[in-house]
C-alpha cells in the first residue's frame, strides 16, 4: 500500500510539473503527502532514512534489508533520472511541512547558500559512516519533523524541531536546502534527467522577476532550467 502510494504520488508530481505545470495541483499533492506519509504513516518508511538501511546492508551482509525500504530508497532516484526532483517538489512530507508554514522567505547571499548547502554532503557522509558501522541512525535520530508526526520526541529534539519549523517561516525549506542528505543523491541523479522544469520560452520576457521572487533560489539568471541543487 505504501509503495503504491509513493508510486502514484511520484507519477502525479511528474504530471503536475511537466504536463499541467500547475503549482496549485502540486500544493494539494504536498498536503496529501504530508497527511499520508507524515502524520498517518508517522514518517516511516522514508526514502531519507532509508539511506541508513541501505548503507548498513552494503557493509553488513548479515543485515536483512526489507524490500519496501529498498523500493522507497530507489524509486524517487529513478524518477529523478527521468523527471527531475519531483519527489522534493510534491511528495516529500518534510518539504511539504516547511512549505506550508513559510510566510516570507529571506534571501541569503549566494556564497552563504553554497557554504550552507555543503553541510548536506557532510551529513550524508556521517550518516553512511555511522550506519555502516552499525553505530546509530543519525538521520532518524535527529529528524526535525518526526517528533511532530509521532508526538513522542525527546525534549532536546523538540527544541530542534521547533527551531527548524520556526526558521522555515522566514527561510524557504532550510532543512531541504542545507541538511537533507537524500537531496544530495537526488541532485546527482537529476543532473541527468531526461526532462527538466523550464520557464516557458514563449512566455518569458527576461524580466528576472522569477529569479528574485523564488524563495528557494532555484532559478539562476541567464538560464531557465531548474538548478541541479535546488529544493524545487
Amino acid at each position: 500500500m505504501d509503495f503504491a502510494a509513493l508510486t502514484g504520488a511520484l507519477l502525479a508530481a511528474s504530471l503536475f510539473a511537466h504536463r499541467w505545470r500547475s503549482r496549485r495541483a502540486m500544493v494539494w499533492l504536498s498536503i496529501f503527502s504530508l497527511g499520508y506519509f507524515g502524520f498517518y504513516r508517522l514518517g516511516c518508511v522514508c526514502p531519507i532514512g532509508a539511506i541508513q538501511n541501505v548503507s548498513r546492508a552494503v557493509f553488513d551482509p548479515s543485515f536483512a534489508l526489507p524490500w519496501a525500504v529498498l523500493g522507497f530508497f530507489i524509486l524517487p532516484l529513478l524518477f529523478a533520472l527521468f523527471f527531475g526532483r519531483v519527489f522534493c517538489g510534491g511528495v516529500c512530507p518534510l518539504g511539504a511541512m516547511q512549505d506550508l508554514v513559510m510566510l516570507k522567505s529571506a534571501r541569503a547571499p549566494r556564497w552563504l547558500e553554497i557554504a550552507l548547502g555543503s553541510l548536506r554532503h557532510v551529513y550524508l557522509g556521517l550518516a553512511v559512516l555511522f550506519a555502516a558501522l552499525g553505530a546509530r541512525y543519525v538521520i532518524c535520530e535527529f529528524d526535525p519533523f518526526v517528533g511532530f508526526f509521532r508526538m513522542n520526541a525527546r525534549f532536546p529534539i523538540w527544541i530542534w524541531s521547533i527551531g527548524v519549523v520556526a526558521l522555515s517561516m522566514v527561510v524557504g525549506r532550510p532543512y531541504c536546502r542545507f541538511l537533507c542528505p537524500y537531496g544530495v543523491l537526488l541532485g546527482w541523479f537529476s543532473r541527468f534527467a531526461a526532462k527538466r522544469v523550464t520557464i516557458t520560452p514563449e512566455d518569458c520576457v527576461v524580466c528576472h522577476l522569477c529569479v528574485d521572487s523564488c524563495p528557494f533560489g532555484a532559478i539562476r539568471r541567464g538560464g531557465a532550467e531548474e538548478a541541479g541543487e535546488a529544493a524545487r
